[in-house]
């Protein structure tokens, strides 16, 4: 059975555990070593449990613990090359291991397969997880999701998506200067709500179980709106029995199976 939980998930910290009864993976270390310790323990993980760390990319909301933690903690961290020399110069006592986007290799008994996504960052992947009786599909940070992430994320059992910003209350934040909200707003920035219900719409199917949002702004959208959207889509694609959770900044998800 695999299964996992939202530690956090927002422009100040991003971590998630994907695990089975034989592998424990951290996707993303975007909270100091101290913060995933005590995340990791509050959802009853030891962090010496891990089997590996996966990063998405290189930006500091998404790998801001390697370094204290992997002093600590005995775990290799997997990146791709170019997203692992960044992050190097800030970790540079972590085991690394390289894998390329479209390649999938296996951790214990989950198949990963890293895909590609748009964001302003140097190589930025999502994560496809798979198991013998399940699959989970994982993408935030990108700009736009084109039909070759979607191909990635078609027929998995449950989504975690990006749904960063609504494009009104973007544009009327008076917190966000106008060469951030047009870096936010671009087809390498983040997703919007109608585009992360759009790629719903694009890979959602009858089995489709749960649905996560993640990474939403504090100061450009609110869970209730992120959440209704979604759920009005849902609605309208016959899937009202799928499950819908709104990842926080401050606080962790319950564990969630993944079919």
């Amino acid at each position: 059975m695999m299964q996992f939980c939202v530690l956090g998930s927002g422009s100040g910290g991003n971590a998630t555990i994907v695990k089975t009864g034989d592998t424990v993976l951290l996707v993303d270390a975007g909270f100091s070593a101290a913060r995933l310790r005590e995340r990791m323990r509050y959802a009853g993980v030891e962090p010496d449990d891990l089997d590996a760390i996966l990063l998405t990319h290189e930006h500091a909301d998404h790998m801001k613990g390697v370094h204290q933690f992997t002093r600590k903690h005995a775990v290799r961290v997997y990146a791709t090359r170019h997203t692992a020399l960044c992050v190097q110069e800030k970790a540079p006592e972590a085991p690394w291991t390289y894998f390329e986007k479209g390649q999938s290799f296996k951790i214990g008994d989950i198949v990963i397969t890293p895909f590609p996504t748009y964001h302003d960052a140097v190589d930025p992947v999502g994560f496809k997880f798979e198991t013998e009786q399940s699959s989970l599909g994982f993408i935030s940070d990108t700009g736009q999701a084109p039909g070759c992430v979607a191909e990635y994320l078609s027929m998995v059992d449950s989504l975690v998506v990006e749904s960063n910003y609504d494009p009104e209350m973007l544009a009327a934040t008076p917190k966000r200067p106008w060469p951030l909200k047009q870096r936010i707003a671009s087809g390498h920035g983040h997703l919007s709500n109608e585009q992360a219900c759009d790629l719903l719409r694009r890979v959602a199917h009858n089995a489709l179980k749960n649905v996560v949002l993640a990474h939403l702004s504090a100061e450009s959208n609110s869970p209730a709106l992120a959440e209704s959207l979604m759920r009005a889509t849902l609605h309208d694609m016959g899937l009202g029995s799928t499950s819908l959770f709104c990842a926080m900044q401050d606080s962790s998800l319950p564990w969630i199976r993944v079919c």
